[in-house]
């Protein structure tokens, strides 16, 4: 989403499979997404937003941004329910919804069409913005708007080529296309495949009745107790210090987990697979503080000797970077 404030800024985190919640899933100030998919923990002004303004919407993909010292929250929704930006205080800053050109205003239309130039019209947005950033220096304040000014977007495809095209509802144009070769679509693309890349399972080791007999008794018996519909795809022995530690790989229904065990069978360390929609607002804010424009491209959630991290991958401009951080939001490494 973009804001018509004269300063644009994109910044992609990772695609999101969540939703965003009914009345009973906001108590306690915490957005929450059915059990199944997990728990959302938006900053609880962000949720109440989102919650008030599009009630029942399917988060797709969320986008954090820091301007003028003020941390944004561009969410997208699935479903064709358009997007929402929202700054960490719960002010709406715009919202946007996809629209037809039928419903465009009449002189909008008409520029948008002449713009198109016998391109196709792939999608039209119409943007409601409700408040700006007005800067000094670089700090900034919201200034929320007496009467909300509306922007409409149109998304052009002509062959290999795509533009934006935004103009006012009276057909004056506020951003003229640029006509690309694709190259932001390519770069996506690119991003999504070694995102698949990173996810991708390993080949299972065969045969996997071998790989048990690694285990102590007390080990399997543990696992196994903890987790009875897990899946073992893999089993390791290693010694560190004169102790001998047990690795196990499994699947638990679409959660992958490595734990570390003692030969008596005691869980030393667990790691999850989380998705970055799940982690804690306080653990997004401070990354946003210390990584700004950063990118999540991997999740862990990691106890060890009782102690909660979460184990990232993140990504800021082209330079790739492991952070451990605690739920509270402290790095710890």
């Amino acid at each position: 989403m973009k804001r018509f404030t004269g300063v644009f800024v994109v910044v992609s985190i990772v695609a999101l499979a969540l939703a965003v919640a009914g009345p009973s899933a906001w108590a306690g100030q915490k957005a929450q997404a059915p059990a199944a998919k997990g728990k959302v923990d938006l900053p609880p002004a962000v949720a109440k937003a989102v919650k008030v303004n599009c009630p029942g919407a399917e988060i797709d993909k969320m986008d954090v941004e820091k301007e003028a010292g003020i941390n944004l929250y561009d969410i997208e929704f699935k479903a064709g329910r358009g997007e929402i930006e929202v700054a960490e205080d719960g002010t709406v800053m715009d919202i946007a919804t996809i629209i037809a050109l039928k419903d465009v205003p009449k002189g909008a239309a008409d520029a948008i069409r002449t713009a198109a130039g016998g391109a196709t019209i792939k999608q039209i947005e119409k943007s409601e913005v409700r408040a700006e950033i007005k800067k000094a220096g670089d700090k900034g304040t919201l200034v929320r708007l007496t009467t909300p000014r509306y922007v409409y977007e149109a998304e052009l495809v002509k062959g290999q080529q795509r533009a934006e095209v935004q103009v006012a509802p009276d057909g004056q144009v506020v951003e003229a296309p640029k006509w690309t070769a694709g190259t932001a679509e390519k770069k996506e693309e690119a991003e999504e495949k070694e995102e698949a890349e990173d996810k991708e399972e390993k080949p299972e080791a065969k045969p996997a009745i071998l790989d048990l007999k690694i285990l102590p008794p007390a080990v399997l018996n543990a696992f196994k107790t903890a987790y009875p519909k897990a899946v073992i795809k893999g089993a390791s022995k290693e010694t560190e210090k004169g102790v001998t530690y047990y690795e196990v790989e499994s699947v638990d229904g679409k959660m992958n987990r490595d734990l570390l065990y003692t030969a008596d069978g005691k869980a030393v360390e667990i790691e999850e697979a989380v998705t970055p929609g799940a982690l804690p607002a306080a653990v997004t804010q401070a990354l946003a503080k210390a990584y700004p424009g950063y990118k999540i491209l991997k999740a862990e959630d990691m106890t060890k000797d009782g102690q909660k991290l979460f184990e990232l991958q993140i990504q800021v401009k082209d330079k790739k970077i492991g952070v451990t951080i605690d739920p509270s939001g402290k790095i710890v490494q």
